[in-house]
Parts: C-alpha cells; structure tokens; sequence
C-alpha cells in the first residue's frame, strides 16, 4: 500500500529561514528524482513539513490524474479562537449537528473568514508566508480584547465583530494584499462585516432552537486568537467532503480502496440521488477516482481536509511580552533597555519551548470495578431491600450507604460498586498516580459502576477533573433487549457528590441508542466516539485521555483505531472472560506519523483470589 499522508497541520519552528528551508526541499525532492512541477505540487500541499513527507505524498499520489495539471491550491486567511471559548464553540457545533440536523457551518470550523479565497501557483507559497511574517509586529499591536455580540436573522446566526477591531483586522488584510500582489498574487478582501457564523443553510423550524443553544455561549470567555493561512484542494469547494469510518478493500478496479481516516471528495447531488449505496468519489489520501461505499463514510467538517501553512498570534498591545509599553517595545531595537531585553528573551525562549514536539498522545481504556450483581447474584436487591424500598446492608462487601434513587428497582439493571469494586479502583487510581501519568480528559458511560470506578481513580490521583459522561461507551444493546437502564441525570451524581462536568455536551444522546444493534454497529459506535474526541483534542500540548467502559470497551474503542476490522460476535465473546475488573489497555501516538499502537499499560493489574460466600450455619 503506498505511503499515507501525514496529518496535515503544522507550525513552523523556524519562520525566518522559510524561503531558504523551502528551497532545500525542492532540491532534494528534484535529487530524488521528481519533477519541479511535481516537488512544487507536494510542498505547497503538505504545507512545506519537510522533503520526507513531500516524497510521501508523491508516492501516495502516484496514480493521481490531476499530479501534472497545472491546478492551483486555493488560499484563505481565518482569525481563529483558542482556549476555553473554542471549546464551547466547537461543543456548540458538535450539539447543533446531532441534535438538529446539519447546517452550512458545520462544514467548517469556528472561524472568522478575513478574505475571500484566492489562487496562488505552487511556486509561490514562499512568498504567501513570507508576507504573513511582515504582519507579525502589527498583530502584536492589537486594539485591545476582540468583541463579539450575537446577530440572526431568518437563516442565519452568528456573532459580530465591533468596530474597532473590524477596522484593525482590514488594514492587516489589506497590507497582506499589497504584499502578495507584488509577486503576482491577487486576493480580494472580504467586503462584508467581519463575523463568526454559528449556523447557516437550516430548516426555518429549527431557528429557535439553534439560537437558544447560540445563546449558552458565554462570549466573556478566556480566548485568544490566530491569525493563519490555510489552503484546500480547489475540487473541496464544490464537494462534499466524506470521512472513512471504515475499511474497505476494492474488489474492482472501478472502486475506491478506503482506509480508515481519509476523506472522500464526492458530488453532493451524486451522493443523494445514489440508489444502491455506492457514488462516485476522490480520495484525499491517494487523489485516486473510483465508487466507493457510502455506507462506510460519515460527512464531515470540509476544514478536516485542509493545509495549515502559518498561524501568528493576535496580541493586545497592552499584553504583549509580559506588560511591556510600546515604547518600550521600539527602544528594544535601539538597544537601550538591556532589562527589557531579557524579559523579551525569556519571553522567546518560552514560545521556542512551545515548538518543542510534544509528548506523544495516549488513550487508556478500562474496565469498571467489581460490581454487586455479579459477586453476590443478580438477587442482590431482592435481599437487600424490603418493599418499601428500605436498604439493608447483609454483606460486608456490598456498599455501606446506598444512593438514593427514585425506584430501587433501577438497580437491578444499573447497580454499583462493591465495596471491593470501589478498593480496585482506588488502587488504580493510585498505579496511575505512582507511574507518575497526568490525565487531562475523562470520559465514563453513564453505567453507575462505572461513574464509580472514575470516581475513586480520580479521588486516588488527587485531580481537579471533570467526570464526562457519554452514552455512547456503554455497553452492547444486544444484551438490553428489554430495554435501557435508567441512569442518574448529571444533577443526581453532583447531589451525591461526583465531580460530574454539568456542561458537557454529549457525542450520543440515550434516545440515539438502538436496542437492536449488532456487535459490529456497537464498534463502529464506538470507534466514532473515539476518533472524535481524539479529533477534538488533537492540538493539546498535554493529552493523556482515559475512558471508563466496560470489559468490551478496551477492544471496540481502540481495534479500528489500530487499523484491524472490528471482531465477529463469536470473536467478541471470546475476549470479554480475558478483561477481568479495572483492567486496562494504552494505546499510543507516534506524534509525526500519527499512526497509534498499543503499549505496556503503566498500572499493573490487580490479582485476587475470590472469596465465595460465607455460611457460617456450615460450622454446626
């Protein structure tokens, strides 16, 4: 199989020396033995990573019948949030496509657009972020915090941008302008008042909820924002852009091969007027054209196929290098405040840091603790509680204070921890703490035992973290034919003192569960919740994420992950007797092939014997 393209967005460590770095590429890519027209096809691609991953995509794109074509990437300049507002906005875009449907700006992601696109030859992306660097000392000069406030009309809601700032960002778009045109580059300034579109292109009955969700962002929110350069294959505009959720291996030469994580380009009136389930369609991987199974592709965000080339950060003036003034800022070049010198070299040496690579991503999974039901039989509650729903404890294994709920019976299809269940967690928590791992996301299936389980874990490692509880890791409906437990509501578990994160915006609502899945519905469910939050916190410096499932969770949340086609029903059931109680898996990110593999987990399992039940009548 050829090479897969790398993941695409990057951060240059050496900005000043780009003209010269992208002529050492094209050199070695010619001494390769490519073609300059090609060499200077990949680079403006890949972004310019380097001759390594340039090569790669050539390999990847050797049966692309575009490669010789004189096409022309588009270009597009985007003011971005980062920080605690992204979040909410990128939650806000995840809520509105489940829960309402999908809308125009879900084929982006949350940005504020400063120009029109424009085409530039490949030859010239040299020049595009060479210019991007003369804005550097006047976005350092920003006026002051950007301002938004809410507008919507019929079809349309977003957020605008104030005068001021509205002002400040059309003179640095308009001198950006001016730089490029001198190399032969024509880019139109975006006409309109700057805005943020939150939702577009949408049914008329869905405006009211779409603007009472719009309304829970808090727009006093933390944020900062980057100025970058992005491109997109010209073809991207006029698709729609499909992501591979499942392997496929083509059977003729007509079909597209799909491996898991690409994304296919494909005409939208194709894909809804496709009777049997296949459409034509490129892949971004390959630029190979073939039919390809719809049923094995999601739509996604259009943005998920574009180049990052440059991104500057848009500072305040009255922040920028730990308080410095403006005069004090021009005195630095005239060498007259040796003091302010080194605060503005300390300052630099600690945004090189952040160009250090990071440490690779990892994911663990694990299985809750012990429960009541399988130690002391699925009478428990029978035993436990009189008619009236009085709890009595007859064993010192179950849990000393039962939580309050408004049926007892909701137990017998959602029951807790043993008190052995919760020591096994605890101990967990405490390997993870021990092999010194600093989690920085927590997700739970709503499964109380597993509510539990991440309770104490998080107890034992002493963090300040937020439980996220997601329906969609709970475990295979085939064993709910009856019907799903009922769960405590987020509101309940605080009441009861779990440390449940209120404003989280579930993946999967409960009634998007289906009673009659299969084993393999269950791990594409899964898996998609997977690649999702992964996608989600992809740019963290620090990214360690845990899950809390069950004993199927640590195979259906990392197998396609991995690259393996998800198990039978039989190969299913086979694993699930080898996961005893809080064990667990990692999985690992190469952080430049961005391929994930599983490793050594940093806890040591837990080994019992198990204690039968106790007669003490035996004795007599």
């Amino acid at each position: 199989m050829a090479a897969a393209l790398p993941q695409k967005t990057v951060r240059f460590k050496n900005e000043a020396k780009f003209t010269d770095k992208t002529k050492s590429t094209l050199a070695s890519l010619i001494q390769m033995g490519f073609s300059k027209h090609r060499a200077e096809k990949a680079i403006a691609v890949t972004g310019d990573r380097g001759p390594q991953i340039a090569a790669d995509w050539l390999l990847s794109h050797c049966n692309d019948s575009t490669l010789d074509q004189k096409t022309c990437q588009e270009y597009i300049l985007y003011l971005c949030p980062v920080g605690p507002l992204q979040k909410q906005l990128a939650d806000y875009f995840e809520k509105t496509r489940v829960q309402c449907g999908w809308n125009g700006a879900h084929a982006y992601f949350p940005h504020i657009t400063l120009c029109h696109f424009f085409k530039a030859e490949d030859s010239k992306i040299p020049y595009l972020t060479k210019a991007l660097n003369k804005l550097q000392e006047k976005l350092l000069k920003a006026p002051g915090h950007l301002e938004l406030e809410f507008f919507s009309q019929v079809n349309f809601i977003g957020l605008l941008v104030q005068k001021c700032y509205y002002d400040f960002l059309e003179e640095i778009v308009a001198d950006y302008a001016e730089e490029i045109r001198k190399v032969g580059v024509t880019m139109d300034p975006r006409r309109q008042q700057l805005h943020m579109t939150l939702a577009y292109q949408y049914s008329k009955d869905q405006h009211e909820r779409l603007l009472r969700y719009a309304k829970e962002i808090d727009l006093n929110s933390d944020v900062k924002w980057e100025f970058r350069l992005y491109s997109r294959d010209p073809r991207a505009g006029e698709c729609e852009v499909r992501e591979v959720t499942r392997s496929y291996s083509s059977n003729n030469e007509d079909e597209l091969e799909l491996v898991e994580g690409d994304h296919v380009l494909a005409d939208p009136i194709e894909l809804s007027n496709s009777k049997n389930g296949w459409c034509k369609g490129i892949s971004t991987l390959t630029g190979s054209v073939g039919m390809f199974r719809i049923g094995c592709t999601m739509r996604t965000s259009e943005t998920s196929t574009w180049t990052l080339h440059k991104s500057l950060m848009v500072v305040p003036a009255t922040n920028m290098y730990n308080g410095l003034s403006e005069g004090d800022y021009d005195n630095l070049w005239v060498g007259e405040q040796d003091d302010i010198y080194n605060k503005l070299l300390k300052n630099k040496k600690s945004e090189e840091n952040q160009n250090i690579p990071r440490e690779p991503r990892c994911l663990f999974v694990m299985r809750h603790g012990e429960r009541c039901d399988f130690a002391l039989g699925r009478d428990w509650v029978d035993s436990c509680f009189n008619s009236a729903g009085r709890y009595s404890r007859i064993n010192l294994n179950l849990p000393k204070n039962m939580l309050k709920r408004k049926n007892y019976l909701d137990f017998i299809k959602d029951c807790p921890l043993t008190e052995v269940g919760k020591l096994q967690a605890r101990l967990t928590g405490e390997g993870l703490r021990d092999a010194s791992v600093n989690l920085s996301h927590l997700y739970v299936s709503p499964a109380l035992r597993c509510i539990q389980t991440a309770h104490e874990i998080v107890t034992a490692l002493g963090l300040n973290l937020k439980i996220c509880i997601e329906p969609s890791l709970f475990e295979w409906l085939g064993w709910y034919q009856l019907g799903l437990p009922i769960w405590f509501t987020p509101d309940e578990l605080i009441d009861h003192g779990y440390a449940v994160d209120r404003n989280y915006i579930s993946y999967m609502v409960p009634t998007q569960l289906y009673l009659d899945e299969t084993v393999e519905h269950f791990y594409s469910r899964c898996a998609d919740f997977t690649r999702y939050i992964l996608k989600k916190h992809e740019h963290e410096d620090v990214c360690n994420i845990l899950i809390v499932g069950h004993a199927g969770s640590l195979d259906v949340c990392t197998r396609q992950l991995l690259g393996k086609a998800p198990r039978s029903v039989g190969g299913f059931h086979e694993i699930l007797p080898y996961v005893p109680c809080c064990s667990m898996c990692c999985c690992v990110e190469d952080p430049l092939t961005k391929k994930w593999r599983m490793k050594e987990p940093p806890v040591p399992p837990i080994t019992h014997v198990a204690n039968k039940k106790y007669n003490w009548k035996t004795l007599i």
